[in-house]
């Protein structure tokens, strides 16, 4: 049994980071093994069994297998980077998304190893040196609680096809621009936005061809992921993009900018680069063709949480 300690900013709420931490840390207690994590933010100090601590001293102070840190950029994660060279214990940081500030600098020169997902994350490692320290840890899914059931549409008045986005109202999901290339075009389907959080005051507005909800609820998102005629990522940067997975898992098709994971995953749906390039794709969606039983299998065999903890645990054996 390995003692293993998940490092991300925030633990037990809704969000790209701390759903896909949680998945991580709750997949490597199943096998058996020693789970805790560390976090900036968190709404209880046991979590499906899992021990939540606010205290950094405890890198320091306690003896683990494996300190995984989750992307950099954000306080907790970079106090564990910016003291990585002192931490005795090894440490395997994960990209997420690469950066080239000091603090994230620092995590790649002195991280015991280097996870990498994407393309750009190999890139990107091997930009600073990190290359023979890189290991593969593919991002995934909890496939058993991430599909959507019916009723979004009945629930929330939505009539017709339905196309969706999702996250938080975050500047970089380019949901805004999203709603106002839509309304340009003439699309009989309705728009539908949702997102977790609004503290920069940009949800969109609701109009006769957008609809934009409030949705903290996981499960509500899967629902309308599940019912959508298509799953829209306009986002300018992510991670990876865990979404386009669970697009995948309920069989809804999927369009994207051609960034993170949608780079990895182009072979089972669709990319663009420029609004134009999109407007075209929205266009002429029922032209299009998609693999969706092929798109589900890939997920299953590459991109559940246990091929993402299968990866991680090959580090403590």
């Amino acid at each position: 049994m390995a003692r293993i300690l998940y490092v991300v900013h925030r633990y037990g709420f809704p969000g790209g980071s701390e759903v896909y931490t949680q998945n991580m840390a709750e997949e490597t207690k199943l096998r058996g093994h020693d789970v805790s994590v560390l976090t900036g933010e968190t709404g209880a100090t046991i979590i499906n069994g899992i021990h939540v601590s606010l205290d950094p001293n405890v890198v320091m102070t306690q003896k683990w297998d494996l300190i995984v840190v989750h992307g950099g950029n954000v306080p907790m994660q970079n106090l564990i980077l910016h003291h990585s060279a002192q931490i005795p214990n090894p440490i395997l940081y994960l990209q997420i998304l690469p950066s080239d500030t000091e603090v994230c600098q620092t995590g790649l020169k002195n991280c015991r190893w280097i996870g990498c997902s994407t393309a750009v994350d190999w890139q990107h490692a091997e930009k600073h040196g990190a290359r023979d320290r890189s290991v593969y840890i593919p991002h995934g899914i909890t496939t058993n609680t991430s599909l959507g059931k019916p009723g979004f549409k009945q629930k929330h008045g939505v009539v017709g096809p339905m196309f969706l986005s999702s996250g938080g109202f975050w500047p970089h999901k380019a949901m805004n621009e999203l709603a106002e290339l839509w309304t340009k075009l003439e699309i009989p389907a309705t728009l539908v936005l949702t997102g977790y959080d609004n503290r920069y005051g940009i949800q969109p507005k609701t109009t006769n061809k957008v609809k934009s909800f409030f949705l903290s609820d996981r499960q509500d998102v899967l629902n309308a992921i599940s019912e959508a005629d298509c799953y829209l990522m306009h986002s300018y940067e992510e991670g990876f993009g865990l979404v386009l997975l669970e697009a995948m898992w309920n069989s809804t098709p999927w369009i994207a900018r051609d960034i993170a994971g949608a780079n990895l995953l182009k072979a089972w749906g669709q990319t663009y680069s420029t609004d134009e390039q999109l407007a075209n794709l929205l266009l002429n969606f029922n032209e299009l063709t998609w693999d969706l039983t092929g798109a589900k299998t890939y997920v299953e065999n590459n991109h559940s949480i246990v091929n993402t903890v299968d990866a991680i645990l090959k580090l403590v054996q």
